[in-house]
């Protein structure tokens, strides 16, 4: 019942006992020994300090443009959202530190803005230097369902462009860390799994974030939603989840989800959810399998202008994606509605100005030079 304040103080007991199980138990640190008869260098001596290890991790954040993505990195490192962030122009970075006992993790975060207009800031937070300690939240807004195929996917494919021109880099020095991180990724699949030849693994750990769920649990279409990014999900080996900012509960889920690919924390298996009328999905990489997705929705014919993929096997999934949710516009119609958005915000009259008379002149130029043509011939 809403407003129950029983119901509400379980809510606020359980939520309580997700944060104690995320946080740390840091161990005691030895006492110190203090001798008066000695001298200060003397007791400084007889009281040596602790090794430190010294953990860097890089997460990179695409995704939707206004889906999400820099609320969920305060979220995650502040657990704060009385700010509202201000979007992201083109590249921002920021950082958390977490020390536990002998261990200092710091972890880098890069977000990328724009959409896929973007995409080619992330070869500065993706190198052959930070290759082993990447990973990667591919943030796709679920309240814009007609955008989030080519969203998903010109991000898919833009890391693993980047990744490779790292992985043929490091290959050509004759470094291994390209195979193991994809042996790496391969034993945290399970390398018994029935699926495991047909994956495409890259070896770094990805989660596809779908925001704002709270607009989209009542779409008559979730069931095909979640059956499409389950199978990509799948077949990427990345991590799968849903979210809503306005939901504690499922950003509790969020926050154990990122800190275990972050800072490799211990994640609660109960979080896990394969079934979307359930709630919100929450899919661990390796728990999954085609068989449990099943065989996507059939239909009679392809929707009306489907742009295959060239894999035949996932257009069988895209088919009724697109019939459900047809395509909004494509990616030169988005370059161009962001170029007009740059050129509003950052408007100068004068240079704007200049350009309307060169554009004027140009297109007079061309006028004259066609009709020099025609009068020759």
């Amino acid at each position: 019942m809403a407003g129950d304040p029983e119901v509400e103080k379980k809510e606020k007991e359980e939520n309580e006992g997700e944060d104690a199980e995320q946080a740390p138990q840091e161990p005691e640190k030895p006492p110190l020994k203090l001798d008066r008869s000695k001298t200060l260098w003397e007791n400084i001596a007889a009281n040596p300090q602790q090794q430190v290890e010294h953990q860097e991790t890089n997460l990179l954040v695409v995704g939707s443009k206004r889906g999400g993505k820099s609320t969920l990195i305060q979220r995650f490192v502040k657990r704060d959202d009385s700010a509202m962030p201000k979007a992201t122009a083109a590249l921002e970075y920021c950082h958390g530190r977490r020390e536990d006992g002998k261990k200092v993790q710091t972890a880098h975060f890069w977000e990328v803005g724009g959409g896929s207009e973007l995409h080619c800031l992330m070869d500065v937070a993706i190198t052959p230097e930070n290759l082993h300690s990447t990973s990667i939240a591919i943030v796709v807004d679920l309240s814009d369902p007609r955008s989030l195929w080519s969203t998903l996917f010109s991000c898919i494919d833009r890391v693993n462009r980047r990744l490779k021109e790292c992985c043929d880099r490091m290959r050509a020095k004759k470094n291994t860390t390209p195979d193991r991180i994809v042996a790496r990724h391969k034993r945290k699949i399970g390398e018994n799994h029935p699926d495991i030849g047909k994956m495409h693994l890259n070896g770094i750990p990805t989660v596809i974030v779908g925001t704002k769920y709270d607009l989209f649990a009542d779409n008559p279409h979730t069931k095909v939603m979640a059956k499409t990014l389950r199978y990509i999900a799948h077949m990427n080996g990345m991590h799968l989840i849903w979210t809503s900012s306005k939901d504690e509960k499922s950003m509790n889920k969020y926050r154990a989800l990122m800190a275990n690919i972050v800072f490799q924390n211990a994640f609660p298996e109960k979080y896990m959810n394969l079934d979307y009328s359930a709630g919100p999905l929450l899919v661990w990489p390796g728990k999954d399998s085609l068989e449990l997705i099943g065989p996507p929705i059939g239909l009679q014919r392809p929707p009306e202008n489907f742009q295959p993929t060239g894999d035949a096997e996932l257009d069988r999934h895209k088919q009724p994606f697109d019939d459900a949710f047809p395509p909004k516009q494509t990616q030169k119609q988005e370059a161009q509605a962001f170029t007009n958005e740059l050129y509003d915000e950052f408007a100068e009259s004068a240079i704007d100005a200049m350009r309307k008379q060169k554009d004027e002149e140009f297109r007079k130029g061309e006028q004259k030079k066609k009709k020099s043509i025609v009068d020759a011939a």
